[in-house]
């Protein structure tokens, strides 16, 4: 895996220099880089790039995709809602310990739940943090700002001990990296730059461990449908959808 911070035209250089000083990367003209993943500024938003297949993935809080579930995807009775606990009048905490690209974090903040996301690679937090400065103007995503909605670069499994009892969320959520298996040709695409960026998540019982620890009422992990129990350790219950099972686990 190699990242290089590109740009498109001359009007991004000064930007793309920033956060190539940043990330301690190497800046270039995207047309000057062949067959590698990069972070590429573009006059809307920063993406990372799969140059040798010629794919890109951002994150847009406000338009396309999220959006369309955030109108159409079943408030608080759609699976994940139900699986986090919430309920009329309650709107759990929630810690993201494997945000991604943020997109089941936004879904619960347009629920109405505080968000903390944790994302141990600087790279991919940085398209999250990209996503959240164009929609801070944005008045359906300023109330999320307010409730709560806030990116953290760092290790899960080593930031998840140190919170101090005051801090300690009602729920800690995960959604370790597998193998995408959707027929879709583009999500099958994207799965594949962050996990050839990433790899596969190796420290998921440890951090399914320190979460029951921390997590006041309960820790949610995604799996898809038919897969093992995280670690063999069978939930206290699940909710499951069409291709997704959320595992419920109590606190220990």
């Amino acid at each position: 895996m190699i990242l290089t911070i590109t740009y498109a035209t001359d009007e991004q250089r000064s930007l793309a220099e920033n956060l190539a000083q940043q990330l301690k990367l190497d800046c270039l003209p995207v047309t000057d880089v062949q067959n590698q993943l990069v972070l590429n500024v573009t006059p809307t938003h920063l993406e990372m790039r799969d140059l040798e297949h010629n794919v890109a993935i951002h994150v847009d809080f406000i338009s396309g995709a999220l959006a369309h579930r955030r109108q159409y995807g079943g408030g608080k009775n759609q699976p994940l809602g139900k699986a986090i606990g919430l309920k009329p009048g309650i709107t759990p905490s929630v810690l993201d310990a494997t945000a991604g690209l943020g997109k089941d974090s936004f879904v619960l903040a347009t629920l109405g739940c505080p968000i903390v996301m944790i994302e141990r690679s600087p790279f991919v937090a940085a398209l999250i943090r990209d996503a959240i400065q164009r929609a801070a103007t944005d008045e359906s995503f300023i109330p999320l700002l307010k409730n709560s909605f806030t990116l953290i670069n760092t290790n899960a499994v080593e930031y998840i001990p140190a919170i101090t009892d005051d801090k300690k969320p009602d729920v800690i959520y995960l959604d370790p990296m597998y193998p995408e298996k959707q027929k879709s040709a583009l999500v099958k695409k994207n799965m594949q730059i962050l996990q050839k960026l990433l790899g596969h998540d190796e420290d998921t019982e440890q951090l399914l461990t320190v979460a029951r620890h921390c997590a006041k009422k309960r820790v949610v992990v995604k799996r898809p449908k038919g897969a093992e129990f995280i670690g063999n350790i069978k939930p206290a219950f699940d909710v499951a959808s069409k291709n997704t099972r959320y595992d419920v686990y109590l606190p220990i």
